[in-house]
């Protein structure tokens, strides 16, 4: 049974993406929000030893991050997000960031 989230919120930083994705993007995007409502983990698990300190730092949390999860967009871009408890019975999904094919790349140390 899908674990479903009290929220899905987006950080400064997807915001700010968010205004230079093309409209494919974006409708893809709003998918996801929507998907992750209903189910927090539909996205791609990332191994707790990959996720970069950097993400946790650019967001204002606190490292280790417990959780991140990848979801692709059209174009070769990703969005990452995690899944964070709340007061309530129901999780809170969070989005990072949302990158190109090459910034996350970079990001991850792939290349």
């Amino acid at each position: 049974m899908p674990l479903s989230a009290l929220e899905v919120r987006v950080s400064a930083r997807v915001e700010d993406a968010e205004q230079s994705l093309d409209a494919s993007q974006r409708r893809k995007l709003q998918r996801w929000f929507a998907r992750l409502k209903d189910d927090v983990f539909a996205g791609d698990q990332i191994p707790k030893d990959r996720i970069p300190a950097a993400i946790a730092a650019r967001s204002g949390l606190p490292f280790p991050l417990t959780n991140a999860w990848r979801v692709e967009l059209p174009g070769a871009f990703r969005a990452i997000y995690t899944v964070q408890p709340s007061a309530a019975r129901h999780p809170i999904v969070l989005f990072l960031e949302v990158l190109s094919h090459k910034e996350y790349e970079r990001l991850f140390g792939y290349r």
